[in-house]
């Protein structure tokens, strides 16, 4: 795989993080940055999804560092090769297929996110903001994982930033106390119910993320760096999360008007801040394509750079051109069957195995 393994000589409390921030940003995605994906989640269950995101916080921990662990020892540098080891060839097969698609799909959506948020925001054409997302995306790849985990480490800690910045001026605005009882009064379901509903969202977004960590637990050298950045990016998440559920619930109920519920909440903090909003935004979607398109391509992987640069440009033009008619909605649908294929794999990583993962 282009892009050996990471440098021994580099502190590894640095390339903990490097992982760390690779987690997150593969993790996180537009509906993410825009609050939608956080409330339907967690927010809808007050503050019952504190809990929820707690537990997810640990699933993404475990299961992160199951899914790298994996990379490491099989030398995995795809998801085909786990998949194949999980569930034997035949199913294997049958769920690298949907994955693909989803990822496809997602892609798609990626691509045509940039060229609404250039049009909306920036007042450019759709056309220009796609394509400069994709170029940007393009030569990323092009680096390998190393690359992958350069761009994170400089876009996630900004991302983290803005949402702690929001939740902080939230915080300060209305109180701590305020905040708890909006929550509390919104606990119309069963605490069982955020459980699954944590479950759910730790294996959509595993499932995700898999194409990005099963190689990068592969180009690492040691197992106590892997542990160390799974647990980095899950708090992260974790943190992340905590930080824009508590924002949206200070502006409950009004945050419910708006199809991007943080944009709302940037939009109350001056120009500046709407701005910043709009640049997290891109950064998430652009880290968010990054992820998928190297998950793409890595599966016709063939050792060859030339060849390896085609598929990557081959995969981002069929994608835009798929983007330009409509396909985004697709993903709604998809996002169903997905999870239902993403909660096997969690199974599988999960079922207890011989002496490969007993280490």
């Amino acid at each position: 795989m282009e892009g050996c393994s990471v440098t021994a000589g580099k502190h590894r409390y640095w390339v903990s993080f490097q992982i760390g921030c690779t987690y997150i940003g593969t993790v996180v995605g537009a509906g993410f940055a825009s609050g939608q994906e956080v409330f339907q989640f967690f927010g809808r269950f007050g503050n019952w999804g504190y809990c929820a995101i707690l537990f997810t916080t640990f699933l993404f921990a475990w299961l992160g560092y199951r899914l790298m662990q994996l990379g490491h020892d099989l030398k995995a540098n795809t998801y085909r090769q786990v998949n194949e080891y999980l569930f034997g060839r035949r199913v294997g097969a049958v769920i690298d297929v949907v994955m693909m698609v989803m990822l496809f799909g997602v892609t798609v959506a990626m691509i045509a996110g940039a060229g609404e948020l250039f049009r909306e925001r920036a007042h450019l054409p759709f056309q220009l903001g796609a394509l400069i997302t994709m170029a940007v995306t393009f030569v990323t790849i092009l680096r390998g994982i190393n690359g992958i985990m350069r761009a994170n480490t400089i876009i996630v800690p900004i991302m983290v930033s803005f949402v702690v910045f929001a939740a902080s001026h939230a915080l300060y605005t209305h109180g701590v106390v305020a905040v708890w009882e909006i929550g509390r009064a919104g606990q119309h379901s069963h605490p069982i119910v955020a459980g699954i509903s944590a479950i759910v969202y730790s294996a959509l977004n595993i499932g995700l993320a898999a194409g990005v960590l099963i190689p990068l637990g592969a180009s690492v050298e040691e197992r106590a760096n892997l542990r160390r950045g799974a647990e980095i990016g899950a708090f992260g998440l974790g943190l992340m999360l905590v930080a824009v559920m508590f924002t949206l619930l200070a502006h409950y109920p009004n945050v419910l008007s708006f199809a991007v519920p943080m944009g709302y909440v940037a939009s109350r903090l001056g120009p500046s801040v709407q701005w910043l909003f709009v640049i997290v935004l891109w950064g998430e979607i652009y880290s968010t394509l990054v992820g998928n398109v190297f998950a793409i391509g890595t599966q016709f992987e063939d050792g060859l750079m030339r060849r390896r640069a085609l598929v990557f440009l081959v995969i981002l033009l069929l994608a835009y051109a798929v983007s330009q008619v409509g396909f985004t909605n697709i993903v709604t649908y998809a996002y169903t069957i997905f999870g239902w294929v993403c909660m096997l794999l969690l199974m599988g990583l999960l079922w207890p195995r011989q002496n490969l993962l007993q280490k």
